[in-house]
């Protein structure tokens, strides 16, 4: 069965803060911090938005000013200097050459000096070779054809511009520029394949006043655009995402978000496209960053939380110290009596109700030891009586069957068997008649038992066939009177056939682990249960044959009555095999 165990005051106070104060302030700070850092991203994510939208108009004003610019050079009045390139390639004189290339230079210093960011422009010829304009190129025309830029110019449509993915250039000039490839309409009589375009790029500020939060131009296969303000390294991994994003066909200024952890750290990224070209600005923000407010807000509160909670605790333990140290010690004296120590007494200390709980607590311990030792006597006093009731009881019916043997042998007229069975019988009554609630000698107590053998075999005619197996070293140990004798006298008169009584009886006593066991078997006639249950239940009520059961309830009932339990008197009987009757009792 189980056992309840009731928590501790303490523990109680301190299980009810937790349950009433802490859980609820821990989920009101954890739901808090959860909606104050998507409040901080979401706020993050609008300020970026901005900063992109306007870095955005900048570039796209940029793009529209270069595209303007090399798209005034191939179709300024009529073509007119795609012409006088087109003659300078195929003149054949220097002298022709230099009249033209000053032509060119005066058409494109005009153009110049109304777009002071050119830094460059290159006209490629179809059947090789060039023309430049202020900074030449570092490559020959043949490199310059191989580029992969410049191959996919050439497949283009008529007029297509490209932004060449570089902010380098092919000139000497490495400043930050925007390369611009325009493809002239190829139904002109021209020999100019590609003019090549560089200009001064403007580029929007990218160097972010938060070094958490890297931001940097990317072109539509997911490469860095690295410009001169921005050399810092970003991670594989974050490339990696980002690429798939640019590649991503519902690829929008809207919805382009996305969350991912890179090297245990959280990051936002967020791409901003461009409308002219095939470039993006990208966004990274550290989350940790971000919600560095809230981190802080949950750091204070945890430990707010924390130091209420000790704080609690130890006004507890303080405040209940007086409270529990006298129900302690009232307690610990409560199980000494449980288990049997009713001597104990508590110091009466505590306030209030708890020190009148103390002197309450003694005045019962006082009582219930004086009514023990009240029922203790009055136990006893029973106990005298029952037994010198169920002793009285035992000698008249043992006297009545030893008489009506003087009797049988009377009427046989057999006088020294008279005389010996009147001997029997006079150390019988001695030994019963004499102190009749003593105890006796193991060894005394087995010559009894073989006196009243030696009148049963007289009556008998040395019918019977009894054997006795003792353990010597028992002789000395002492038993109750005339335990032995009822249970013989049932073997002799109950077990055995009346007509044949030459069948076995054997008395034994040994040693077993708890004293001394008795044992008297028969191999007569047997019981069934319901008679053993009735012999050993019903005592005097049970009547069979020409014997009564009041000696073996008379013996069960001394030795509980005198010892308890375990001890006591067990049957075991099968009909035409015989019974078994066992007596265990404590080594006095």
């Amino acid at each position: 069965m189980f056992r309840y165990r009731d928590k501790g005051i303490t523990k109680h106070f301190i299980g009810t803060f937790v349950l009433i104060i802490i859980v609820p302030f821990i989920l009101f700070i954890t739901i808090f911090y959860k909606y104050y850092s998507t409040s901080l991203i979401q706020r993050s994510i609008d300020q970026v938005d901005q900063q992109l939208d306007i870095a955005s108009n900048n570039m796209n004003s940029e793009l529209k000013r270069a595209s303007l610019t090399i798209a005034t050079i191939a179709n300024v009045n009529d073509n007119m200097i795609l012409d006088a390139v087109s003659a300078w390639s195929r003149s054949a004189t220097s002298v022709e050459k230099i009249q033209l290339a000053r032509e060119i230079d005066a058409y494109l210093n005009i153009i110049s000096n109304y777009s002071n960011e050119i830094v460059s422009v290159i006209f490629t010829f179809k059947d090789g070779g060039y023309y430049y304009f202020k900074n030449p190129p570092t490559m020959s025309g043949a490199n310059i054809r191989n580029l992969p830029w410049y191959q996919e110019a050439l497949r283009s449509s008529n007029g297509t511009t490209f932004i060449v993915d570089s902010l380098n250039g092919i000139t000497s000039d490495k400043q930050d520029m925007f390369t611009l490839l325009l493809h002239p309409d190829q139904s002109l009589e021209s020999e100019v394949e590609m003019v090549y375009l560089t200009t001064h790029a403007s580029l929007p500020d990218l160097i972010h006043s938060n070094p958490k939060i890297k931001q940097f131009i990317i072109d539509r296969n997911g490469n860095r655009i690295v410009n001169q303000n921005n050399h810092d390294k970003i991670d594989p991994g974050i490339m990696m995402e980002l690429s798939k994003m640019v590649q991503k066909p519902s690829h929008t200024n809207d919805d382009d978000y996305s969350f991912i952890k890179i090297n245990g750290e959280k990051k936002l990224l967020k791409l901003y496209s461009f409308e002219k070209t095939d470039w993006s600005i990208a966004n990274i923000l550290d989350e940790s960053m971000v919600t560095r407010d809230a981190d802080q807000f949950l750091k204070i509160s945890l430990i707010f939380m924390f130091g209420i909670s000790a704080f609690f605790i130890i006004f507890l333990l303080w405040f209940f110290q007086d409270l529990l140290r006298p129900l302690q010690n009232l307690i610990r004296a409560m199980k000494k009596v449980e288990r049997g120590d009713f001597l104990m007494e508590v110091k009466a200390d505590g306030r209030g109700e708890i020190k009148r709980l103390g002197h309450s607590f003694n005045r019962m311990v006082s009582q219930i030891r004086d009514l023990m030792q009240e029922r203790d006597l009055k136990e006893r006093a029973r106990s005298q009586a029952e037994i010198e009731a169920l002793q009285s009881q035992i000698n008249p019916h043992f006297l009545s069957n030893t008489l009506n043997s003087v009797r049988l042998m009377a009427m046989i007229a057999k006088t020294d068997n008279i005389r010996k069975i009147i001997e029997s019988l006079s150390a019988l009554l001695t030994h019963v008649f004499r102190e009749p609630n003593s105890l006796a000698p193991i060894g005394q107590e087995i010559k009894v038992l073989e006196s009243y053998v030696h009148i049963m075999q007289v009556r008998y005619g040395g019918k019977l066939n009894i054997q006795f197996h003792i353990d010597d070293t028992l002789l000395n140990y002492s038993m109750p009177k005339m335990l032995l004798q009822p249970i013989l006298e049932n073997a002799i008169f109950h077990g055995l056939d009346q007509q044949n009584m030459n069948d076995l009886i054997e008395v034994k006593a040994i040693r077993h682990e708890l004293g001394v066991c008795f044992s008297i078997t028969d191999y007569g006639k047997g019981m069934t249960d319901d008679q053993i249950s009735e012999l050993l239940n019903q005592g005097e009520k049970y009547q069979r044959g020409n014997f009564s059961g009041i000696g073996v309830h008379n013996v069960l009932q001394r030795i509980e009555l005198n010892y308890g339990h375990p001890y006591g008197v067990e049957i075991d009987s099968k009909l035409d095999r015989g019974t078994i009757v066992t007596i265990l009792l404590p080594l006095i």
